[in-house]
């Protein structure tokens, strides 16, 4: 499952430039301003057509649902109530309304300019687009305490978890990629980084189902949430090589690519996993060891902005600092790359360099 084709192809002429100059000796560049996360993120908001309080994915791009929930979950802690409801309420409402039969979503594409001619297109994954819409949520009710939203919505917002991760899970524990009988070349793999989101949206909703007294469901995703780690331990961590295997069809820890070989090692730490944080820095190291240069942006067109966030969370402040300077550089000769995903997280490791505390 690659997650970057569809999104090169979803920003059309746009990001026709590559990265062919990475094999030349590096001079450092001059500094480029900081960038304005928070305000970028709200500038890609869709104010007309049929998908009004959406978000582009970037600058002339599609919806896509699963980086906009990655977003948007940074910015909740910065918005007023009024903003919660303008940028995230309604962003919600919209998701919920395109909800297809069984519980998952399209994307979709904009066939011109007005944003008025769509065309749907299948989503990159079931699971992670419920988990991380899960996610967005719990974030959501916790900052606004709209129950009122919950309760006309919870039964909703349960078949999506129950079709789209519940359902999924295999016999091994790990939740495969889509609902039968949807089958790609890859559908019944189990990811690392897509059971990461799972169990990040398992336990937070799973949260809110305990906090509003619904214990036997809380207790029901819950353990499916432990199941999916002890599985990741079982099946997905490489003792021999002190890294994490990129799916459960995979016999070892991929040394050989960026993505997803070195970046999914960041994501149980990044998604807060503490069942697994005894591998973390075995994991951030196998990251450091195979991709050295991630800091300088060097392997892939776009900033994997989640790995300088790792980098803060760790302390790792040297690395965090590089990162986001050459996100600046990125930024201001192609803000195509920067997506809304690469957004939010660029925007939780300025957070924590700045000292606030992370949720």
């Amino acid at each position: 499952m690659n997650r970057r084709d569809f999104q090169i192809l979803a920003l059309g002429s746009a990001l026709s430039h590559t990265a062919h100059a990475r094999r030349r000796p590096r001079v450092p560049p001059p500094a480029a301003p900081p960038i304005d996360a928070l305000t970028r993120i709200k500038a890609l908001r869709i104010t007309t057509g049929p998908l009004a309080n959406g978000y582009l994915v970037a600058p002339y791009g599609r919806l896509n649902w699963y980086f906009t929930n990655l977003g948007l979950v940074s910015i909740v802690q910065y918005l007023a109530p009024a903003e919660l409801d303008t940028y995230i309420r309604t962003y919600l409402d919209l998701y919920l309304s395109r909800i297809e039969a069984n519980y998952a979503i399209q994307d979709v594409n904009f066939n011109d300019a007005s944003l008025q001619s769509i065309t749907l297109v299948p989503s990159d994954s079931d699971n992670s687009y419920a988990a991380t819409f899960l996610t967005l949520v719990t974030r959501y009710l916790k900052a606004s305490s709209n129950w009122a939203w919950w309760d006309v919505h919870k039964a909703q917002l349960k078949n999506i978890i129950y079709a789209n991760i519940a359902t999924v899970q295999k016999p091994n524990g790990l939740c495969r990629v889509f609902q039968l009988p949807r089958t790609s070349p890859v559908s019944n793999f189990g990811y690392l980084m897509n059971n990461i989101e799972d169990y990040r949206g398992l336990r937070d909703y799973a949260s809110i189902l305990a906090q509003r007294g619904e214990s036997a469901d809380a207790n029901y995703y819950n353990n499916i949430a432990t199941t999916i780690t002890q599985s990741i331990v079982i099946y997905l961590w490489d003792s021999a090589r002190s890294g994490f295997r990129v799916s459960d069809q995979d016999l070892r820890a991929d040394t050989s690519t960026f993505y997803p070989g070195a970046t999914c090692q960041v994501f149980p730490q990044a998604f807060n996993v503490p069942e697994l944080s005894s591998y973390y820095s075995q994991a951030y190291q196998f990251l450091n060891t195979f991709a050295p240069q991630w800091t300088q942006e060097v392997y892939d067109p776009y900033p994997w902005t989640i790995l300088g966030y790792v980098a803060a969370k760790r302390g790792d402040t040297a690395r965090a600092v590089l990162q986001m300077r050459a996100t600046d550089l990125k930024f201001a000769a192609h803000p195509e790359y920067l997506t809304i995903n690469e957004l939010g997280f660029y925007q939780r490791t300025r957070s924590l360099l700045n000292g606030f505390a992370d949720f």
